[in-house]
């Protein structure tokens, strides 16, 4: 024993070996939690952008666009925004096993808390509009990122040439509306008997709306349904078919020609 504590004392001196200051062992602690802070917080925002992104898209267009509902779900998934919440939480989970205590917990429950953290403050920023609003100053500033990198609900709304069109109502006459879609474009929205107008919508100068059909030339669009901007337009409706009333009732939405 004697022997071992001498040569632990030599290879000491003759390596210069010294305890660490304590200011290097806290900055070592605290700056592990600190990236493992960033990883979550980063993450969640991650988390967040995605979700608000997902519930504002229409999953029922598969219909329309004629393909299967697992084939459409697929293309609007936000690979860019899951790619980077694998990125975070790879990053958390690895940092979160660093820190001093992480030898004790086990994968799985770290795993969960990585996870957890990153779901749970996601929800808390979707709840306050921070994932949105992220979202739209990311497609506002990068005109790539909002035309090719992801599928947004403007996006999903502009192809005319698949029969999907969006945009504000200026002009409502008999079997008739007029738009200007989101890229400033003027549109002649015709309607016929078999159009069906979602409860929700308020067709009223200044509401935009979603609508659902073919284009038959450069401005003109026959509508098959017409669904309000905000929310999904899932509710059950009837076409309007009577002529184009001024005033529609009873549960078939709401036609202003003021």
């Amino acid at each position: 024993m004697k022997d071992l504590i001498k040569e632990t004392i030599e290879k000491i001196k003759d390596q210069g070996i010294a305890p660490e200051p304590r200011w290097k062992y806290l900055v070592k602690k605290y700056g592990m939690w600190c990236v493992f802070g960033i990883a979550v917080f980063f993450g969640s925002i991650s988390f967040s952008v995605a979700f608000d992104m997902l519930r504002q898209l229409d999953w029922d267009l598969y219909r329309f666009a004629h393909q299967s509902a697992i084939v459409y779900s697929l293309s609007l998934l936000p690979y860019f925004w899951i790619v980077l919440i694998g990125i975070f939480l790879t990053l958390a989970f690895f940092d979160l096993r660093k820190t001093e205590t992480g030898y004790k917990y086990g994968w799985l429950k770290m795993s969960l808390a990585s996870i957890g953290g990153i779901v749970a403050i996601g929800f808390v920023f979707s709840s306050v509009g921070l994932g949105g609003k992220f979202n739209d100053t990311l497609a506002r500033d990068i005109p790539y990122y909002g035309q090719h990198m992801m599928i947004t609900k403007e996006s999903q709304w502009m192809q005319p040439e698949n029969g999907f069109l969006s945009g504000t109502l200026t002009a409502i006459s008999d079997g008739k509306l007029e738009i200007n879609d989101l890229n400033g474009q003027k549109w002649n929205v015709v309607l016929s008997g078999k159009t069906l107008i979602r409860p929700a919508v308020n067709v009223a100068k200044g509401e935009m709306i979603k609508i659902i059909g073919s284009k038959k030339n450069a401005n003109d669009f026959e509508a098959l349904e017409i669904r309000p901007w905000m929310g999904q337009g899932m509710m059950n409706g009837s076409g309007i078919g009577r002529g184009g009333n001024a005033m529609m009732n009873g549960g078939r939405g709401m036609m202003n020609e003021n």
